[in-house]
C-alpha cells in the first residue's frame, strides 16, 4: 500500500466524517511508508490518540449550515468509535444532507481506520503535524457548552486556497471532544459562500 498524500491526512484531522457515502476503509499504517525511509521518525497519529481515550460508541454529533445566494444546505454528521485495539482505531461517520426544495438525502456510513503511529514525513515537525493544517496558526483559547458541559478549546485561523478561491477558516477543538472537532466557520469571498459547522452533542460510551 502506498504512503497516503500529506495534504489528505491533514484533510483527515481536520474534518473527518466528510465522506462519500459510501462505505470505505481508509487505513494509515506505519508500513505503508516507502522503502527507503526507515529512518524517518514515528510519531503517535493524533486521531489515535484522541479517540483511543473514549470507550467505543463514544460519538458526536455536528451541525453545519451552508449558505450562499441560493439558500441553505444543512449537513448533520454523527462521527462515533466504532472499534479500538492496541495498534489502531475504526472511525465510523455518518452524513445526512438537506438542501433546498430537494428530499433529504441520508448516506450510509463511512469508516476510517488509523494506526497506533505513523512515520513523519520528511521536512515536516512533529508540531505541524498535529496541527489542523500546515498553514494553521494558534489564534487564542475559549471555553464552549455542548449541552451541560464546558470545554476548553484551543482557537486556529488560516487560509486555504480552495478551487473555488481563497477562503478563510477558523477552527475551535479541544482533545476532551471525541475527534477533537468542536465548531469551523469558513468564509469564500469569490463565491460568497460561509459555512459554520459545530457540535451539538457529545456522548461518550454507550
Amino acid at each position: 500500500m502506498k504512503a497516503m498524500p500529506l495534504a489528505v491526512l491533514f484533510g483527515l484531522v481536520t474534518i473527518l466524517g466528510c465522506g462519500s457515502g459510501t462505505k470505505t476503509q481508509v487505513a494509515v499504517p506505519v508500513s505503508s511508508v516507502a522503502a527507503g525511509t526507515e529512518s524517518l521518525p514515528e510519531v503517535a497519529y493524533p486521531d489515535f490518540v484522541n479517540w483511543n481515550k473514549f470507550p467505543e460508541k463514544s460519538y458526536t454529533k455536528r451541525k453545519k449550515v451552508v449558505s450562499n445566494a441560493n439558500g441553505d444546505v444543512i449537513v448533520t454528521t454523527k462521527v462515533w468509535l466504532e472499534s479500538k485495539t492496541q495498534d489502531s482505531i475504526s472511525v465510523g461517520s455518518q452524513i445526512t444532507v438537506q438542501r433546498p426544495d430537494m428530499p433529504i438525502v441520508e448516506n450510509e456510513a463511512d469508516f476510517f481506520k488509523f494506526a497506533s503511529r505513523f512515520r513523519l514525513p520528511k521536512g515536516l515537525n512533529e508540531e505541524q503535524f498535529f496541527l489542523p493544517s500546515p498553514k494553521a496558526k494558534e489564534t487564542g483559547k475559549a471555553s464552549v457548552k455542548i449541552g451541560e458541559k464546558e470545554f476548553e478549546a484551543t482557537i486556529y485561523e488560516w487560509m486555504e486556497a480552495f478551487e473555488a478561491g481563497p477562503t478563510t477558516v477558523k477552527l475551535w477543538r479541544s482533545d476532551d471532544v471525541p475527534g477533537r472537532f468542536i465548531r469551523q466557520e469558513m468564509f469564500t469571498k469569490s463565491i460568497e459562500t460561509t459555512s459554520i459547522e459545530e457540535v451539538t452533542e457529545v456522548k461518550i460510551g454507550n
